[in-house]
């Protein structure tokens, strides 16, 4: 069986658009949104122009992220909170009534975590938890909580990988995973911007031999 997901982290107002083209195109991602932050509107400078961060709001998330799997960035984009146990279950439970999911996923902060914060997490309702150090392969995870993606979008690697992906039998268990932020798809680089990325999409969509899958299907379907 041959999976391919997607990932997002951040719940930026550009969600908006990569939800639209991932149904347009026929295919899953999971989006990882911090739930003490939506709504939320801060000055920024990206790319060397002043703009604005602007979440996605609450009342919003059921029509925005149709189709696709809502999950947990924590509450505050940050695991330092005096409880974070306490912090990712109300996140979980958050997303969860603002969505009508059962939220059950979670990406650490910043991609990084520690052995001891993967067991915290275990012992939580989360099911699955991904990091953000591409393993630039095609392999199944062997610890959930410790999940690493194959590649980000703009990687260099990430054509080659998806070759090999493609090429791969049908018959033999290859899981794509690919990661990144849809802020990062304002970027007016030709291997980060909104093209590209449609490209990608329109190159890896429509496959009878690949499975479609959100971030927690695929977990599901692979485990053990």
């Amino acid at each position: 069986m041959k999976i391919l997901t997607f990932s997002f982290d951040d719940c930026e107002i550009y969600d908006r658009r990569v939800c639209d083209m991932m149904r347009r195109y026929g295919l899953k991602a999971t989006f990882y949104l911090i739930s003490g932050q939506l709504g939320m509107k801060v000055p920024f400078h990206r790319y060397g122009q002043d703009t604005v961060v602007e979440r996605v709001s609450a009342a919003e998330l059921s029509e925005t992220y149709r189709g696709m799997e809502i999950a947990s960035h924590t509450r505050a984009h940050t695991m330092d909170a005096p409880d974070p146990a306490a912090e990712i279950e109300r996140s979980l439970e958050e997303l969860s009534r603002w969505s009508g999911q059962t939220v059950r996923g979670l990406a650490y902060p910043g991609g990084q975590y520690t052995a001891a914060m993967a067991d915290m997490v275990r012992a939580t309702r989360v099911e699955y938890a991904r990091g953000a150090s591409p393993t630039h392969d095609l392999s199944v995870p062997n610890d959930w909580y410790a999940w690493e993606p194959s590649c980000h979008y703009a990687d260099a690697e990430t054509p080659a990988l998806i070759d090999a992906f493609l090429a791969a039998p049908h018959e033999e268990t290859r899981l794509l995973h690919i990661f990144g932020h849809s802020y990062e798809l304002t970027n007016p680089d030709t291997r980060h911007n909104w093209d590209y990325f449609e490209r990608l999409l329109e190159r890896l969509s429509g496959r009878r031999d690949v499975e479609y899958m959100t971030n927690g299907e695929a977990a599901r379907a692979l485990k053990n």
